[in-house]
């Protein structure tokens, strides 16, 4: 199984080394330092493990393999953020219709509460008070999510939600939970042509208060709760498609090579960004690969 999401990761490293640009005065192309370092990540091994030739097989090794100085120094430079790009918009696939239903969550990635990573922050983790990062995202079901963040655990949700929201292309519905109850979040969804549907904070037994609502959070109550919801049925029936998020951050880190916890290795924010990257390609390639899989049996 791993050979075969790395045969999918190769094919879109080599489609997009072709249309990229190459800058004589490296050692080594772009290409190279990217392959090398997803052959790292695949493997949850740090990248001085994939800079020897014994960690590699008579298949799969380029023919000259990078030091560890170089992988750290070429790692840093914009034009390996620019080739991940182009591998996440090639594994990302074309969107399916419309892609009329978007859901918004995050997935705590915790480190050790005694890590010196000043990068991080202590917020809310997985049910208790963590140390460590969040990654935020809005997924639509294609392989690649529509939109991704990663904040230390101490940066709000409303807040990378917003950064998110701004981004976001399309029309739809964004299915998030009560978290993200916000009258702001409400109206950024709605300048980029989406409403967002999520339960009220404190429940619908509470009131509203004196404060100004948003016209689109008032729609959203109406969809979940009251005569509308009783009427229509659409709204509730709409939001149950959240659950599917949960299942998209379970599987992304139930393979092996998945999205697990931040190995010791991985400390700092551009290390943990370039890190968790890897892994959410590494993911599409999996995705890509039971598409494909499906479509032969199908067939």
């Amino acid at each position: 199984m791993e050979r075969e999401h790395w045969s999918e990761l190769s094919e879109a490293i080599s489609q997009v080394e072709q249309r990229f640009p190459v800058n004589q005065r490296d050692a080594y192309p772009t290409a190279r330092i990217v392959r090398v370092y997803v052959w790292a990540v695949i493997h949850n091994a740090a990248v001085r493990w994939a800079c020897k030739p014994q960690n590699w097989d008579h298949a799969t090794r380029p023919a000259e393999l990078p030091t560890q100085s170089t992988m750290s120094r070429r790692l840093r430079r914009d034009d390996c953020a620019q080739f991940l790009q182009k591998i996440e918009r090639a594994l990302a696939g074309r969107p399916v219709g419309l892609q009329l239903v978007k859901r918004l969550d995050g997935k705590p990635l915790s480190i050790p509460a005694h890590s010196t990573d000043p990068d991080a922050g202590w917020g809310r983790g997985a049910g208790q008070k963590a140390n460590g990062y969040k990654l935020h995202v809005i997924w639509a079901g294609r392989p690649m999510p529509e939109a991704w963040r990663i904040a230390p655990l101490n940066v709000s949700e409303h807040e990378m939600a917003r950064r998110m929201l701004r981004d976001l292309d399309g029309a739809g519905y964004v299915l998030a939970d009560k978290n993200y109850d916000s009258n702001q979040l409400f109206d950024q969804a709605a300048r980029r042509q989406h409403q967002l549907l999520c339960p009220r904070r404190y429940g619908h037994r509470r009131g509203l208060g004196h404060r100004q609502q948003s016209s689109h959070r008032l729609r959203c109550k109406d969809l979940l709760e009251g005569p509308t919801a009783t009427l229509t049925g659409f709204g509730r029936e709409l939001w149950r498609q959240r659950r599917q998020v949960e299942r998209d951050f379970a599987h992304a880190g139930s393979f092996t090579g998945g999205l697990q916890a931040l190995p010791p290795w991985v400390r700092r924010y551009p290390r943990v960004r370039l890190w968790v990257w890897a892994k959410l390609i590494i993911n599409a390639a999996r995705i890509r690969c039971l598409q494909a899989r499906s479509t032969d049996v199908a067939a």
